[in-house]
């Protein structure tokens, strides 16, 4: 009997070595592949295709090993026993992934590697070539499935269960598997809708409005100079430019308001540009902007395109330095450092009472970027990253009048849209508008964040979120002129006046606010399925208003939650995730 002990020892110990081997070469052969991948997205974004291939077969090696490492009855076996079973499956998971990202989802792409320079997105003498993007399509598709696969993959791996050393490494995975099939993602709907809105079918119109945010708005900053740019064949050009003041308000709303946005908006949002985001839902600012401008110019565009200030510093980056007309006040140069305080607060400094004058530095400050960008960066690749980054900041944003298309960008991060129901997302949003008049919120310091604090059995979480409020105006507005000012005799001393709305994910609710660790009895409404608090702030020079809202989602909502918030001055990252409470 012991000798039969004795020996089964052994054979333990002798399955324990070979699994510790096997682990040792998976670990090897995975570290091995994580710096290929990085080599091979080096030379494919500078289309450097012949190393691109060789990199690929390296790195479709060591993945292929990894795969066969962790393959056999022994990992199997493994895989099921307490402790260390999650990390068995979860290393198996990753070698699959990763060899089968390597054997089909990046071929396509190293084939079209000359072309993915980022070139075939970039405009270039007022021109994007649109046959280039239909070449880069099937390669797109390809790739985005594959990833779009692992991704969901791994998503189904619980962390909780993996030991904890592995723990890091497979959130990283996870991260990086997540951003690469977000670009893939974006890829394939550029690649589906630029054609088309291009020009390919035919010459099509849209607005480019350019948001200020030092009156900030749910989407940013209120609609302000515009532009017409037309698009043949995948030639762009500027055709009209205007003001919002060129607007005026109509008598009704141009278009129909539902009861939601009438009773958390109210008529305003349909009467006045400046007030059409007051929503936080960029496609339906799309169709009132667009109604507006039909009403009254009477011309029928294709869509709407807006972007802030900050996005514009970013696109500056990429173009350089860019030289308005002699003379030209409050600069003569725009560049990424001095874009945003030239067009949120010099302007207004240095022209004070002369309203026509600012108009037209701000259209000759939209048009003559938009050509720096029509006419080709001398970095394509700098260009595409800068728009990435106004994007992933919700400052980049565009819709389609045309149903189709609109349907294609739907959710992208360049859709601005409200979510409803999400399915097992809960989403929470911090919202602000003006509501005095003035350009004071260039002084607007502002962060929100938030986390889960608990999860039910039937999946409903509690969260926090925490948005902080701080005023950098001079003390009383010293020194400020009414144009920043603004009419109000409330603001007459700097003091800035807007309202927060908070938006509880769809089927949840607002369960407290406090402002300043005061609870609130606050007015309240729904928009899209979703319950919306409403908290009227005071800011004055010098001060800080913190506000806390407790948060409840809907049931069966345990994915991570989302927190999208009004972009202002201050640079950050939106729609941005937050771990669950739910262990997910």
């Amino acid at each position: 009997m012991i000798g039969g002990f004795a020996l089964l020892g052994l054979v333990v110990v002798g399955l324990g070595a070979v699994f510790t081997h096997q682990a040792l070469q998976a670990k090897r052969q995975l570290n091995l592949a994580s710096a290929q991948a990085s080599e091979l997205r080096t030379q494919i974004s500078v289309g450097d295709v012949e190393a691109a291939r060789t990199t690929l077969r390296e790195l479709q090696t060591s993945t292929a090993s990894a795969r066969s490492a962790t393959e056999g009855m022994l990992w199997d076996v493994v895989g099921r026993l307490p402790v260390v079973g999650g990390s068995a499956q979860a290393a198996q998971t990753v070698s699959q992934v990763l060899a089968e990202l390597a054997g089909t989802g990046l071929q396509p792409i190293v084939d079209a590697a000359g072309s993915l320079d980022s070139r075939a997105f970039s405009p270039r003498d007022g021109r994007v070539d649109i046959a280039a993007i239909q070449r880069l399509t099937p390669a797109l598709v390809t790739a985005d499935r594959t990833l779009t696969s692992g991704r969901d993959r791994l998503a189904s791996v619980r962390t909780a269960d993996v030991i904890g050393p592995l723990r890091e490494p497979l959130e990283e995975l996870k991260s990086k598997i997540a951003v690469a099939q977000s670009g893939t993602s974006a890829g394939v709907t550029a690649a589906e809708v630029m054609p088309r809105m291009l020009g390919a079918d035919g010459p099509r119109s849209y607005l480019l409005v350019v948001q200020n945010n030092a009156e900030v708005r749910s989407t940013g900053g209120l609609p302000g100079a515009f532009a017409v740019v037309q698009a043949a064949d995948g030639r762009i050009r500027l055709t009209a430019q205007g003001a919002g003041s060129d607007f005026g308000s109509f008598d009704e709303p141009v278009v129909p308001l539902t009861k939601d946005e009438l009773g958390l908006y109210t008529r305003l949002m349909g009467m006045y540009w400046s007030d059409a985001n007051f929503t936080p839902d960029f496609p339906r600012t799309g169709q009132i902007l667009r109604a507006m401008y039909d009403k009254k110019f009477g011309d029928d565009v294709d869509g709407v395109i807006s972007v802030d200030p900050v996005a514009l510093s970013y696109l500056l980056k990429a173009t350089g330095p860019i030289e308005l007309a002699k003379g030209s006040r409050p600069v003569r140069w725009l560049t990424s450092r001095n874009v945003v305080p030239a067009l949120l607060n010099q302007v207004y400094l240095a022209l004070p009472d002369d309203n026509d004058a600012q108009d037209a530095f701000f259209a000759a400050a939209a048009a003559r970027v938009f050509r720096a960008v029509a006419s080709g960066s001398r970095d394509p690749q700098a260009m595409v990253r800068q728009m990435t980054k106004a994007a992933s900041e919700d400052r980049l944003l565009v819709w389609s009048a045309h149903d189709d298309e609109q349907d294609v960008l739907a959710g992208t991060r360049v859709a601005g849209d409200l979510p409803g129901d999400s399915g097992t997302t809960p989403h929470v949003g911090v919202y602000l508008n003006d509501s005095t008049a003035t350009k004071l919120e260039y002084y607007l310091q502002h962060r929100s964040t938030m986390h889960a604090q608990s999860c039910t059995g039937d999946d409903v979480q509690t969260i926090e979120a925490t948005t902080v409020l701080t005023s950098s105006a001079p003390r009383r507005g010293a020194g400020l002129p009414r144009s920043i000012l603004g009419p109000s005799r409330g603001a007459r001393h700097g003091a800035m006046r807007f309202n927060v709305r908070i938006y509880a994910p769809h089927g949840g609710e607002i369960d407290e606010v406090s402002v300043d660790d005061d609870l609130q009895t606050v007015l309240s409404g729904t928009h899209r399925g979703r319950d919306v608090t409403i908290v009227p702030v005071r800011l004055s020079p010098g001060h800080t208003v913190t506000i806390r809202t407790v948060i409840l989602t809907g049931k069966d909502q345990a994915d991570d939650p989302v927190l999208s918030f009004t972009p202002t001055v201050e640079r950050a990252p939106n729609s941005v995730p937050v771990a669950s409470a739910c262990g997910r």
